[in-house]
């Protein structure tokens, strides 16, 4: 997974991984508030550095908190939603002893949970984690039948003053998918190089269902249902009242 704060931002920022997070923000405030139409409050989980978490805090007029892994994301998160709590934790285990009217898991991170027993009980701690009647937005990676062309891409982008050349090569291991990336950064403090290695549990729609139903949330695909790039729809799941 992304190690590097700042990379991550840069990438995404960038024509490679370009993101209209305040577009993405719209519509996740729009699906929560049709669901829950008075909601204030959400945790947004595998944050990063706070995108989401900025546009729905400031545009949309939420409480957002947010969890991750990686003290560095949350460190850029924060700055940016600085009303926000954020939280180092594993979205498979963690317990914040607060609920929220809506929970996210958006930009495909719930594929690197990697295997159905952790996809299980990251779903239980979202569940745990809702108000009665709460919302989940789940955004999915990739289906077992839809991985991309494997084998090896070089892009390259500018970001104010600095060049980046990112070389990716992917591959499959059975229900793994691995993405080996190595970036090489020339700025005005000379030129850097950086590894990262990202791996994604690969989950059919009936198993994504199935996990819904098994942490108690009654969840529906739709698979036009998110206007963000990659086209894999989005879960969208109930708490009981």
């Amino acid at each position: 997974m992304y190690t590097e704060a700042e990379l991550y931002d840069l990438t995404f920022a960038s024509g490679i991984g370009g993101k209209d997070y305040s577009a993405e923000a719209g519509e996740i405030a729009a699906l929560v508030r049709r669901a829950r139409p008075h909601s204030r409050t959400l945790l947004d989980v595998a944050c990063g550095t706070g995108e989401h978490a900025r546009y729905l805090s400031e545009v949309h007029g939420f409480e957002v908190d947010g969890v991750d892994i990686s003290p560095e994301m949350l460190a850029k998160a924060h700055v940016k939603c600085p009303r926000g709590r954020f939280d180092v934790a594993d979205m498979a285990n963690f317990h914040l002893g607060r609920c929220y009217d809506g929970v996210l898991c958006m930009f495909g991170a719930i594929g690197y949970v990697v295997t159905l027993p952790r996809l299980h009980g990251t779903l239980a701690c979202l569940r745990a984690h809702l108000a009665p009647g709460g919302v989940a937005l789940v955004q999915p990676y990739l289906t077992p039948d839809a991985v991309p062309p494997l084998g090896t891409r070089e892009y390259s982008f500018e970001s104010g003053d600095l060049k980046v050349r990112r070389t990716r090569h992917s591959e499959l291991d059975g229900r793994y998918y691995r993405a080996c990336y190595h970036y090489t950064i020339e700025g005005p403090n000379g030129t850097r190089e950086v590894d990262e290695v990202d791996e994604w549990g690969l989950f059919t729609v009936d198993e994504m269902l199935a996990a819904f139903s098994a942490a108690g949330l009654a969840a529906t695909y739709d698979p036009s249902g998110w206007n963000e790039a990659s086209g894999r729809g989005i879960y969208i799941a109930l708490a009981p009242a």
